[in-house]
């Protein structure tokens, strides 16, 4: 009988590469059937010219952005009794991830996305809104989000590492093409520290924008409705339920609704190291859309007119 470690033998080491190119080819072609599924999806559930697509990279406000947006767009008269929000603002890729029909739903359809600027064609009717926050404090909730309901044992460092690493896929390029807008899509930016710093300020440029009429009372409950305070006492409404895993947590979609956690959070190396990497990849994007840092703090933006500048006309559809 040999004595070679079973982890040096060629058979071991056979068997390995063959698990890590199945592992390869399942990866990239499950990729491919999804992205064919969608598309398939999407032929379905249409193109409107009067869509709304809410566009965020994840834990970017999308969730009290959906809110808002329902209550304006119903005048105020969007009932809260619904099981989900997805019942109202679907995430259609994940709809169709999951095998769900397209949702029917009145006009204007406020559609949910996390996608990448590629994902969407050049001529793809509606309008956009764009919800972009602080990178780091991005970084920070999406931690507390994968070791609440995926790894309870997973280490900041090693999250750290992993999202500074990622690539096309990461927060870094998701917010450089969308800023750049290269399709010419007509699209509000909007930062979530001005969502949380002065709420009705920017319900009044989304109104201007969508060039809706609101009253007051649907204002009041936009502003209601989309409250941490009620978010989270409603948080079934709008977290994910996974099945129930004794180790993890499931009540902390909503989690504190903050800014400036990323600040608290990251040692001094791992800020330089994310602000690097920001100022590499997005340049002078940073000044234009407020993300560059003073002090340690965001710059903020001078407010509606300069924020109107940075919408395109809707004409590009033509």
């Amino acid at each position: 009988m040999s004595t070679k470690p079973v982890s040096r033998s060629p058979e071991y080491i056979g068997l390995a590469k063959m698990a890590r190119f199945f592992g390869f080819l399942s990866a990239r072609f499950g990729a491919v059937a999804h992205r064919l599924n969608f598309m398939r999806y999407q032929m379905e559930f249409g193109q409107l010219d009067d869509d709304i697509y809410l566009v965020t990279f994840p834990k970017s406000g999308t969730t009290m952005m959906q809110v808002i947006l329902y209550q304006l767009c119903s005048n105020g008269t969007g009932s809260m009794e619904f099981t989900h929000i997805y019942d109202v603002s679907p995430w259609i890729s994940n709809d169709a991830l999951r095998g769900r029909p397209p949702r029917v739903l009145p006009p204007p359809r406020i559609i949910k996305s996390h996608d990448p600027y590629g994902r969407f064609e050049k001529r793809t009717k509606g309008r956009f809104i764009y919800v972009y926050r602080d990178g780091m404090d991005v970084l920070v909730s999406l931690y507390h989000q994968n070791k609440n309901y995926n790894k309870p044992d997973l280490a900041f460092d090693d999250f750290f590492a992993r999202f500074v690493s990622q690539k096309r896929d990461g927060w870094f390029h998701h917010v450089k093409e969308w800023f750049a807008n290269r399709h010419g899509f007509p699209i509000l930016w909007l930062r979530y520290e001005d969502l949380v710093a002065d709420k009705r300020n920017e319900i009044d440029k989304i109104v201007d924008f969508l060039g809706i009429d609101v009253t007051n009372k649907a204002i009041e409950k936009a502003l209601e409705y989309s409250s941490f305070e009620y978010m989270k006492a409603h948080e079934t409404k709008f977290g994910v339920q996974p099945p129930d895993f004794s180790d993890r947590v499931f009540d902390q979609f909503i989690r504190n609704g903050k800014t400036g956690e990323g600040e608290d959070t990251l040692s001094p190396e791992q800020k330089r190291a994310f602000a690097a990497k920001q100022r590499r990849i997005l340049g002078r994007l940073n000044e234009r859309f407020g993300l560059n840092r003073e002090d340690g703090t965001l710059k903020s933006l001078s407010g509606a007119t300069e924020q109107q500048e940075f919408i395109v006309d809707p004409a590009h559809n033509d």
